[in-house]
Parts: structure tokens; C-alpha cells; sequence
């Protein structure tokens, strides 16, 4: 699992009929500290993640079977992260 920050919206009007029913988010990919690493993706999304939200990202087979059809996608949202602790102190609170 990694996590991410929510920068954006991807839409495609033609797509994968697996596809249909899930959203497309732009994720940058973060540390638990927040630093991001540069990298940035598009995400599966079923459960309704905003912009600015920081999310639990899967990859490979277990972002496949996280979507409703078992649609061809590499990365999927999975969580709505609330809070990171990190080495006792609070790294993110939302």
C-alpha cells in the first residue's frame, strides 16, 4: 500500500466498458510525512475521494480486484486516510 494526496480529476468519455462506473483521480504520491515524491498517477476511485484528500493506494492485482468489475487498472483508491501518526507525533490529521 502507498499513499497519495487527491491533485485532480482524469476524465475519458471512451474507456473500457469496465470502466465505466469508476471514477479517474490524479494522485501524487506522498510519504507518511506528506513529502511528495514526484511520481504522480491515475487512480481507480469507487469510494468518493475529494481533491486534496490524502488516500490508501493498491497496486498490481489487488487494485483489479478492489474495483467493481475487475477492471484493467494498476492503481485504486481504497481508504480515505484520517490520520497519520508518525514516530508518536501526529504527521497528518484531516
Amino acid at each position: 500500500m502507498r499513499l497519495g494526496v487527491v491533485i485532480g480529476q482524469v476524465v475519458s468519455t471512451v474507456k473500457h466498458a469496465a470502466l465505466t462506473r469508476e471514477r479517474l483521480l490524479l494522485v501524487k504520491m506522498i510519504d507518511a510525512s506528506g513529502t511528495a515524491s514526484g511520481e504522480m498517477h491515475v487512480a481507480a476511485d469507487s469510494i468518493g475521494a475529494g481533491n486534496g484528500e490524502w488516500v490508501l493506494l493498491v497496486s498490481g492485482s489487488s487494485a483489479r480486484e478492489s474495483t467493481s468489475e475487475s477492471a484493467p487498472v494498476d492503481l485504486c483508491v481504497v481508504g480515505i486516510i484520517d490520520e497519520v501518526v508518525l514516530d508518536g507525533a501526529v504527521a497528518y490529521h484531516k
